[in-house]
């Protein structure tokens, strides 16, 4: 069985307006200027798919939580306030873009599974296009300029998101993040550390051609997702009964709670997917969807617009604990621990 421990990819890439300052500095009429004139080149004929553009200021917090959730929209965006900020999803989610944020804009990618390579086939195409309309900020020594130096040269950030609870657990994650320093990367936990999923990325500034920055982070996540493979084969063969009780303690609790946060929830699921990958549970929902699907779809928003008829504005709520928690005992109902 594939071990599912690259289990997302998401993409940014930073630009600049040459012909404005930084969002930061640059007054609110220029910076909705930018905005009107972005939003009609998105209604243009050149792009192969439709850009679906939304209007930030009638937006709940929920929809916009619910668009960060999937990784279309960056957290720092959907925090931010101010004149001339814009939003819009590019075909079936498969991009996205940011108007007026940190920087004039940010063109995001993201697709669960190892699919960095097609994430920045698709964000150059997309990149190239949008340049024909807008005159870039470029400068021959520092390339392209953004408002945060670490970022100027390529406004390329990749990353990709690992399943890695034995590192975790045996305390070997720390010296795997010294490791990726070395290479320019960083390493940083997703959901605060939850259920060992984590994130590497570049974050030193790099002026190379933008593929041999997605080169490096996929050869980094896999000698990472090797090492992560020959923990879980030491601790199997060295500490079965502790492994094997852990997995069987998660499926239990997962089949019989009724409250649960969301950090617990990536934890049991988390376990269950190791039991699955070793052959020790059987899980239909897991056999057909992948573990981070499942942790992705049980973030609060998530919970709020698809399974409560009475819309919230809350993200915290003992109705979003109890419904998560009926989620995870329908996906497991029927689970058993060899």
């Amino acid at each position: 069985m594939t071990t599912q421990t690259v289990t997302a990819s998401a993409m940014s890439l930073s630009r600049n307006d040459a012909n404005r300052r930084f969002c930061h500095a640059e007054d609110s009429t220029s910076l909705e200027e930018l905005r009107s004139e972005v939003l009609g080149t998105l209604k243009g004929e050149q792009w192969e798919r439709p850009w679906r553009v939304y209007d930030i200021d009638d937006m709940s917090t929920v929809e916009i939580t619910h668009l960060v959730e999937r990784g279309l929209m960056t957290p720092a965006f959907s925090e931010e306030a101010g004149e001339g900020r814009g939003f819009a999803v590019y075909g079936d989610n498969e991009a996205s873009l940011e108007i007026n944020g940190v920087d004039h804009f940010n063109l995001i990618g993201f697709r669960e599974g190892e699919q960095l390579e097609p994430l920045w086939s698709l964000l150059s195409v997309l990149d190239d296009r949008l340049e024909s309309s807008v005159s870039y900020a470029f400068d021959p020594r520092w390339g392209y300029l953004t408002a945060y130096p670490a970022k100027a040269g390529t406004g390329l950030r990749a990353y990709a998101t690992l399943h890695l609870p034995a590192l975790m657990l045996t305390g070997k994650l720390a010296a795997t993040a010294l490791e990726l320093v070395g290479h320019g990367l960083g390493l940083a936990p997703l959901w605060g550390g939850a259920g060992g999923v984590v994130q590497i990325s570049n974050v030193t500034r790099q002026t190379g051609p933008e593929s041999e920055i997605v080169l490096e982070v996929e050869a980094m996540a896999r000698n990472i997702t090797a090492k992560e493979r020959s923990v879980r084969k030491m601790l199997m063969r060295e500490h079965p009964l502790q492994a094997k009780d852990q997995i069987g303690r998660a499926i239990g609790v997962a089949q019989h709670a009724w409250s649960m946060s969301f950090q617990e929830a990536v934890n049991l699921i988390s376990a269950a997917q190791v039991g699955v990958e070793q052959g020790l549970v059987e899980c239909s929902v897991l056999a057909v969807e992948s573990a981070f699907g499942l942790m992705s779809r049980l973030q609060p928003a998530h919970i709020v617009l698809d399974h409560m008829d009475v819309k919230t504005d809350m993200l915290e709520s003992p109705e979003i604990d109890e419904i998560r928690a009926r989620v995870m005992r329908d996906v497991f109902a029927g689970s058993s621990v060899r």
